[in-house]
């Protein structure tokens, strides 16, 4: 085990501490892992702090004691003075005598001030009685004020913490209210437009191939992955995009249409996929996959049809291309769809 992973555990502690138990399981035998400072440092907090979810903690701090005069950090003596106290408060039997041989070195042999200060300081403390030092040695586990973590290790944190994973402490609440109303009225502006360029849409008679898409059609995952692996494409299109893909705006721009999305790679991925279906009026089936190469500033809509129709296709993909076009003001996906619908197109 890394000290990465100690010093890590340290913040898991701190900062979730419902997760604690399953962190102090993982503590035995790894002291034979860690070499360096702050992983010793780090290692002797835990086992200070969280000794007696620990059992053989009071030994592992033995250890440390015994090597104490070969230790050259005088920060990890002083961690591992402060270790020994705490947990001489809640086990004693276990570590008077390995703290009273930490106070002797650290008063009479140690050369360092600081740490025979701090030596001295918790020799005379002791002498004032248990009570004190569990006042003054034994703080909070914790971040106090992250209390309301406590107890819901069940939940998602975002549905108790509303202000994770978010830049509220960064920008402020009233500051961050402004900049989401702008951003909601930006997208807004976007799904209107999509609306009014669907209704502006001129009227075709039954047999014009117009699809119509159902707006509460369903498709389970297993049934997709199934559809996809067995329908060949029936179009590939590949157009600009300079944007970074918004999971939650393509998603709420695609449902305005009734094409709904069956998985979508979160915010940040790279590559970036989506995959999409949607159903019409009369059974026919649309699966569809986006896939962003930002590194190749692309997108890439791949479509898949059951009951093959030319005349649905062709609706189907300006449906599709219209919403892309919107949301990434891609110049050239009408051409580009042009170009491919003319490759279909019996001559």
């Amino acid at each position: 085990m890394s000290s990465a992973v100690i010093q890590t555990f340290c913040d898991l502690v701190w900062l979730s501490p419902q997760c604690t138990e399953t962190v102090c399981e993982a503590l035995p035998g790894c002291e034979e892992y860690i070499k360096d400072n702050e992983g010793k440092q780090a290692l002797i907090w835990l086992l200070g702090v969280h000794g007696m979810q620990v059992p053989n903690a009071p030994y592992v701090l033995e250890e440390f004691v015994d090597n104490v005069k070969m230790e050259t950090s005088a920060t990890v003596k002083l961690e591992l003075l402060t270790a020994m106290v705490r947990l001489f408060v809640t086990r004693p039997a276990e570590c008077q005598d390995t703290l009273g041989r930490l106070l002797h070195y650290a008063i009479e042999e140690e050369l360092d001030m600081v740490v025979r200060d701090r030596g001295l300081l918790y020799y005379r403390l002791l002498q004032q009685g248990v009570e004190q030092v569990k006042q003054i040695v034994c703080g909070p586990r914790s971040d106090p004020s992250l209390g309301v973590i406590s107890g819901q290790a069940n939940e998602a944190v975002n549905a108790w913490a509303k202000d994770f994973n978010t830049l509220i402490p960064v920008y402020g609440q009233e500051h961050w209210n402004r900049m989401m109303a702008q951003k909601e009225s930006s997208f807004g502006n976007q799904l209107l437009a999509i609306n009014s360029e669907m209704d502006s849409t001129p009227e075709h008679g039954e047999d014009s191939g117009l699809v119509r898409l159902e707006s509460s059609a369903q498709l389970s995952p297993e049934q997709f992955e199934e559809y996809w692996t067995c329908l060949e494409d029936a179009k590939v299109v590949t157009v600009d995009w300079h944007k970074n893909p918004c999971p939650e705006a393509i998603q709420a721009a695609f449902q305005t249409v009734h094409i709904q999305s069956i998985a979508i790679s979160r915010a940040g991925a790279h590559p970036w996929k989506a995959y999409l279906f949607a159903r019409n009026e009369t059974g026919s089936l649309f699966l569809t996959e986006l896939f962003i190469d930002t590194g190749r500033k692309s997108l890439q809509i791949t479509v898949k049809q059951k009951n093959t129709s030319e005349e649905l296709l062709h609706s189907f993909t300006t449906v599709v291309g219209s919403v892309i076009q919107t949301l990434g003001e891609t110049e050239d996906l009408e051409n580009a769809l042009l170009a491919t619908q003319e490759q279909h197109c019996p001559h």
